[in-house]
Order: C-alpha cells, then sequence, then structure tokens
C-alpha cells in the first residue's frame, strides 16, 4: 500500500498543472527560437515543470520519507504571496514589496527586521528600475485605495 505524502500530492498538482499549460500553450504560434512566437514560452516552461513535476512523483514514490509538515514557512509564504495581490491592489508596489518581503521574513525564526528592510527597499528599487524605467511599464509606485 502507498501512503500519499504531500510531497507527492504537491508534485501531482504541479504535474496537472504543468500539463494543462503545456495543452493551452499549445494553440499559440510557437514561431523559432529567434523569433519566438507568443506559445514559446509558456511551452518550454509548462513542459519543464510537468518534466520536474514527474521526475519528484518517482522520487516520492521511490524514496518515501515521513516527515512532518512545518506549518510556519508554508503559511508565511501563503501570506506573502496573498499580501502582495492585495497590496499592489490597493497601495501600489513598492508597499506591496515590503509587505511580500516582510510577511516572508516571518517563514525563518531567526530572519531580523534590518535584514527584511534592506532586502525590500533593493527589491523595490530594482522593480521600479526594471518594470518602470527598462519596460516603460505603468505600475503605480504609491497608491491609496482602488
Amino acid at each position: 500500500m502507498i501512503t500519499l505524502s504531500l510531497r507527492l500530492v504537491v508534485a501531482t498538482l504541479l504535474l496537472v498543472i504543468g500539463v494543462a499549460a503545456f495543452i493551452i500553450a499549445l494553440g499559440y504560434d510557437f514561431g523559432t527560437a529567434f523569433q519566438m512566437g507568443p506559445g514559446y514560452f509558456p511551452v518550454v516552461l509548462s513542459g519543464l515543470l510537468a518534466l520536474l513535476a514527474f521526475s519528484e512523483i518517482i522520487s516520492s514514490l521511490l524514496h518515501p520519507e515521513a516527515r512532518s509538515v512545518e506549518w510556519r514557512p508554508m503559511l508565511a509564504i501563503l501570506a506573502a504571496i496573498a499580501g502582495f495581490a492585495v497590496a499592489m491592489l490597493l497601495f501600489g508596489m513598492v508597499p506591496a514589496f515590503f509587505v511580500v518581503v516582510g510577511l516572508a521574513a516571518l517563514s525563518e525564526k531567526r530572519y531580523g527586521w534590518l535584514p527584511a528592510l534592506v532586502l525590500a527597499s533593493v527589491t523595490s528599487l530594482a522593480s521600479y528600475l526594471l518594470f518602470s524605467r527598462f519596460l516603460g511599464m505603468s505600475m503605480p509606485l504609491f497608491q491609496w485605495g482602488l
């Protein structure tokens, strides 16, 4: 009898997502390596995701491990993702990066507030330069409400 481990369940979900995305992306123009179409990047990434997930499924079946789930990091990262989405919508890009880094820092017990503050500042600046200046995307740096 095979016992379902969290590792096996997550790998299976990722395989399903990878295969579904691969099938959807096949409907787009693929192009070539030199002139990539809109389907090139999604096909490659979803294919890699499916292959890595499949290898993780095989690994989890061959080497089952009985480990307890560490809830603190998992909940902190999920909160960071949700917090980023809400903060980006309500407050803009810079506060969203402070929220995501601050909540993600809670996943590690020994991670201090000073490194989190420095990381959030550097990430905010780099994101501003990348998205606003380099790519020309109009994302609000600061805003209040919807």
